[in-house]
């Protein structure tokens, strides 16, 4: 401690030997001896204002990719013919709406083969026998996704030959862009027509299954051929265009659909015919 009057310095006491005058602690001192020494590393201005920790690039990538594809849903389940004349920055958006379509429908599948086969399951179960005949979730998934996808794509190749024929030359990116949006109408039936499968409307929820599928493949497309031609109309005469597109997907349809039943379907005959000829 140090007297201000006669710059006089002692340990203790309240006044000053020397002098008398009042004494006044040292503020530097006193600091030094009560401030508690800082960590190694420490950052005072990190500490008042903490950085924020970055966001996960892959999360936040997701996040915009959603809400640009509920966008894109919205706009064209309110006017879906406008992507006729703007399917240049959409083509990914298609494949994604054709995606969940087929995922639903692959869904709503299985959800009526479970339905259908279970009492099947039971009655095996009353004779003794443990074979159940319900094929597993991922075999259905794939193989209604690749059967959709190839009649998607057998639809998408016949338009392409009618338009070069008859309509404006469009790329095929830019039909299949086309395709896929003006099934965003049917993926809100399918998804529709899956929850009353959950909840057992089997009558109601099959119907919209059905409108959902003849959208896709059966309205939408003839809708895409008219659009298209009433763009440019070349020498091939349009009733001959449509007669075109009907004939090479109908060809096409029964070649798919006779592969996928005998694959499928035919294999699930056969063993009911095996569990019946046991019992």
């Amino acid at each position: 401690m140090k007297c201000p009057n006669c710059q006089h310095e002692q340990d203790t006491g309240k006044f000053c030997g020397k002098c008398g005058a009042g004494l006044v602690a040292n503020p530097n001192v006193e600091s030094q001896a009560t401030a508690a020494p800082e960590p190694a590393g420490y950052n005072a201005a990190a500490a008042v204002n903490p950085v924020p920790t970055e966001p996960n690039q892959h999360v936040e990538k997701v996040k915009v990719q959603s809400k640009q594809y509920w966008n894109y849903f919205l706009r064209y389940f309110k006017k879906p013919g406008l992507i006729v004349d703007q399917s240049a920055d959409q083509f990914v958006n298609a494949l994604i709406t054709m995606g969940i379509f087929a995922l639903f429908f692959s869904l709503a599948i299985y959800k009526n083969l479970s339905m259908a086969i279970s009492p099947m399951d039971d009655f095996g179960d009353f004779f003794g026998s443990s074979q159940s005949l319900m094929p597993s979730f991922f075999s259905v998934l794939f193989g209604t996704v690749l059967t959709l996808g190839f009649l998607f794509a057998l639809a998408a190749a016949c338009i392409f030959v009618v338009n070069k024929f008859a309509g404006p030359d469009e790329s095929f990116k830019s039909i299949v862009t086309s395709f896929g949006t003006l099934m965003v109408p049917s993926v809100a039936l399918v998804v529709l027509a899956y929850a009353l499968l959950l909840i057992s409307s089997m009558t109601f929820g099959n119907l919209m299954l059905f409108i959902s599928l003849s959208l896709a493949i059966s309205v939408m497309p003839l809708y895409l051929v008219t659009a298209l031609l009433k763009k440019t109309t070349k020498s091939f005469d349009s009733y001959y265009a449509y007669l075109t597109y009907i004939v090479l997907f109908t060809v096409g349809t029964f070649i798919i659909m006779t592969v996928f039943f005998d694959s499928t379907i035919g294999r699930y005959m056969d063993d009911l015919n095996e569990l019946f000829y046991f019992f």
